[in-house]
């Protein structure tokens, strides 16, 4: 039997009994001679080749194993928690990726070849996070259908998606702005910020607590960097103006980072992201509705009324669900624009 190891350092680090447990089923199965030398870590930066990690002995620089990128094993992303194994000079080697507790994905490819569903890929932009922060402002930029497509990317991942309207000090009365976000769901939550000022962010600090992970996400200029700064106390994370014109900002962040944060929990501030599209495993390859849709009569059919539907036949044979439908015709749609 294995000695448990749960040290409370890790904790800080969002460690939990699940990861324990897939830790362990992991070290049993290496070596005997090798299970004493690995140890948990989490990955804290991304480089293009290295990766930084912090455990029990610190921060350090770690690389993916020979072995597991000529598998195509997964590679590792921001918040993952990986089985180390130290080499004496350099990098360590990270021998393989923990499963995730949660996985805040986009998809990649549609906007440029919808009609090719295969070409779709996944880009994990953050595991294991808890919390996602959806930061927008009451300017020019502020989109509530784009924000909504945040909220189901954040809900789809398995984390708990929260508002934060950034910002307040661009006008006297944020109402307006506060009731469009109210209605993109009634049971999120919203905070509204000033972070140059510190403004509001006590009910951002509530929602840290030791092991918890928070990630950042929104359009470049709505000031995440700066709310990442005022919550690490610190210079931490770059900032840049915004344009006068049309109060756009700049992409200041260029990479993940995980921030240890003062008090308790973790942050990770992304890089502004433009839109999103949601990931979804279930919809990315849609062949089984492409063979159908070659069968329908008629050659340019919508699936929608038209007789002879093949896709519409298995819709109502319970063969198709509609929301799987509801995806291909969006695809669909944006190939055709």
């Amino acid at each position: 039997m294995l000695e448990a190891i749960l040290p409370s350092g890790l904790d800080a680090l969002g460690w939990g009994p699940d990861f324990e447990d897939a830790y362990q089923g992991f070290r049993a199965a290496l070596p005997a001679g090798e299970r004493e030398q690995v140890t948990p870590v989490r990955v804290v930066g991304v480089q293009r080749q290295t990766f930084q990690v912090r455990g029990l002995h610190g921060e350090q620089e770690a690389r993916l194993a020979g072995s597991q990128r000529h598998a195509g094993a997964l590679t590792p992303a921001i918040g993952d928690w990986c089985v180390l194994e130290p080499v004496p000079e350099g990098a360590g080697r990270l021998l393989g990726v923990l499963p995730r507790r949660t996985t805040f994905a986009r998809a990649l490819g549609a906007a440029e070849d919808t009609r090719r569903a295969q070409a779709v890929r996944q880009q994990v932009i953050a595991a294991n996070v808890d919390l996602v922060l959806i930061v927008t402002a009451p300017d020019a930029d502020f989109d509530l259908e784009r924000l909504e497509r945040y909220v189901q990317a954040v809900q789809h991942s398995g984390a708990r998606p929260v508002l934060v309207l950034n910002k307040a000090d661009l006008h006297a009365d944020t109402d307006w702005w506060v009731g469009g976000l109210r209605g993109l769901g009634p049971d999120l939550e919203i905070l509204v910020t000033h972070a140059e000022g510190g403004e509001g962010l006590e009910g951002v600090r509530a929602l840290l607590q030791e092991g918890v992970t928070l990630a950042l996400i929104g359009s470049s200029g709505v000031g995440k960097s700066t709310l990442t700064n005022a919550l690490l106390g610190r210079l931490a994370a770059p900032t840049g103006e915004v344009r006068e014109s049309d109060q756009q900002g700049r992409h200041t962040t260029t990479s993940r980072t995980l921030y240890l944060v003062p008090g308790g929990g973790l942050l990770i501030d992304n890089p502004g992201l433009r839109d999103i599209t949601v990931w979804d495993a279930d919809t990315a390859d849609f062949g089984e509705l492409e063979a159908l849709a070659a069968q329908c009569r008629f050659r340019k059919c919508t699936h929608t009324t038209e007789p002879g539907c093949a896709v519409q036949a298995a819709v109502q044979a319970g063969e198709v669900s509609p929301a799987r439908l509801a995806a291909f015709q969006r695809g669909n749609r944006r190939g055709r624009r």
